[in-house]
């Protein structure tokens, strides 16, 4: 059975089977559903600082914590703070969302120029996962599934990110039987909130 993840900004009355299902992005919450795929691609939020604080704020999880989405490309990440952090609230998984992943054309050119793609993510997630926090690779492509998997990455987030697709579920499949072939999980995302429309940045 396909385990399938979604993201949620606020967990207070949710059941636990799908708080442990739910990446947790506190930075969304002042905004409605439909438009968080828009205001993540903005340099407008501190989606760390805004999950430490939530995270602070509540008691540790001790049954069914959801999954910690961090932003992985954040220069001023500190993977071993981060991970203390997240262990005493009681997380035990991480995933690389908001993802640079988003970005296309000449604004995902000059991100990687600078060191900003999917391989750098993957290798905070290892870093992450020394640290004793299970790592989940948000993949947006089939090349960058490889990349994760190239890396020891084996649980894959086969996330669309912004993009249309005629066939989203031929998209997931085939690219769920890559994954599977290569000998990891792949993981389904859950976001009706998505665009309709393809965006180009």
């Amino acid at each position: 059975m396909t385990v399938t993840l979604h993201p949620a900004a606020r967990l207070d009355g949710m059941v636990a089977a799908r708080r442990a299902r739910a990446v947790f992005v506190p930075a969304l919450a002042p905004f409605v559903p439909r438009l968080w795929p828009l205001v993540g691609l903005l340099p407008i939020l501190d989606f760390n600082g805004a999950l430490l604080a939530a995270l602070a704020a509540r008691r540790p999880f001790r049954a069914a914590p959801p999954v910690a989405a961090v932003f992985v490309c954040d220069p001023f990440l500190r993977v071993a703070d981060l991970a203390a952090a997240l262990k005493r609230a009681g997380i035990a998984a991480v995933v690389n969302h908001p993802s640079v992943q988003v970005f296309e054309g000449e604004t995902a050119a000059a991100l990687a120029a600078v060191g900003y793609r999917a391989e750098a993510e993957f290798r905070v997630l290892r870093q992450l996962a020394e640290a004793g926090l299970a790592p989940i690779a948000a993949a947006a492509s089939r090349s960058a599934a490889d990349a994760a998997l190239a890396l020891g990455l084996r649980r894959i987030l086969l996330h669309p990110g912004l993009a249309a697709s005629a066939d989203p579920a031929g998209w997931w499949s085939a690219l769920a039987s890559h994954v599977a072939i290569e000998g990891g999980e792949a993981l389904a995302w859950e976001d009706h909130s998505k665009p309709r429309r393809r965006m180009r940045l």
